[in-house]
């Protein structure tokens, strides 16, 4: 029912060990099919990736490069991992794509009751369109004609794509501008893959209910580059009992003290990511 997609390049390697021990140990209940890890960078990492970091999962695994879909990639690279999540979601044969970012790391276990409502439909719920995202909210909005007040989402990853809809987006840009999906897409620079997506749901089926249920049952928190400041705050936070992922950006781990550091080491600890002592 579900596949997993993580976009990673050289630099995120380290963390993304991390994350293949938390799904191995907390996703082992929730359907997976595949866990696409796809190479933005050279293909040459893939080397550096050992399945086994995966634990009883290590056979879901597949790693892809970007090249095997095609497409003339943005050499901006946070651009073309908005697309290559969408891209994954395209080729997938199950019902779900669930995005992660490589720095997203689970920390409680999950089931499929969690995930996946009894109609069907994804528990993430929706969240406000931050101030940041205006430029992307207003490309969607123009393109599939309607007015985004909100996205699909509970404010960044986990991720969950109906896959069949964003198929279903992919052919209907092509039809609206006359270009490939991955060539529109990347022209527009400031689009996120997330909004996106929403303003096609919202388009094509009034409103997000046929497939996501407004109500979250996934409570991330991710400490980003602009959030440093509140540290101690986001710390206290990734100790709650609901928290279901966490991470930090690499920005913010940039700025970040040696204590700061171990503090972060060892809630990974605490939640059962030993490998997190290893954290430089």
């Amino acid at each position: 029912m579900i596949d997993i997609c993580t976009v990673v390049f050289k630099e995120e390697l380290p963390i993304l060990k991390l994350q293949a021990q938390s799904l191995g140990q907390y996703a082992r209940n929730i359907g997976i099919r595949n866990i696409y890890v796809v190479i933005n960078d050279d293909i040459e990492i893939a080397k550096d990736i050992d399945f086994e970091w995966y634990g009883e999962l290590a056979d879901n695994v597949a790693l892809i490069p970007q090249g095997v879909f095609g497409a003339d990639l943005s050499t901006n690279g946070w651009l073309s991992q908005q697309l290559l999540k969408l891209l994954i979601a395209s080729m997938s044969h199950n019902v779900w794509t669930m995005a992660l970012d490589a720095k997203t790391i689970l920390v409680q276990n999950l089931n499929i009751s969690d995930l996946i409502d009894s109609l069907g439909r994804a528990n993430v719920g929706v969240c406000p369109i931050q101030p940041v995202f205006e430029p992307s909210k207003k490309i969607a909005e123009e393109i599939w004609e309607v007015q985004l007040d909100s996205q699909i989402g509970p404010a960044g990853v986990p991720f969950f794509f109906h896959n069949a809809t964003v198929k279903s987006m992919m052919a209907d840009t092509f039809w609206r501008t006359g270009e490939t999906f991955p060539n529109w897409f990347q022209k527009q620079g400031m689009l996120t893959e997330f909004i996106c997506y929403s303003a096609y749901v919202k388009h094509m089926f009034n409103g997000f209910e046929k497939f996501y249920n407004t109500q979250s049952n996934i409570h991330p928190v991710n400490l980003c580059h602009s959030e440093y400041d509140i540290w101690d705050q986001k710390m206290q936070d990734m100790l709650r009992d609901d928290t279901t992922t966490v991470s930090i950006h690499r920005n913010a781990w940039s700025k970040a003290t040696e204590e700061q550091r171990d503090q972060y080491r060892k809630i990974l600890c605490q939640r059962g990511i030993s490998w997190g002592e290893e954290l430089k």
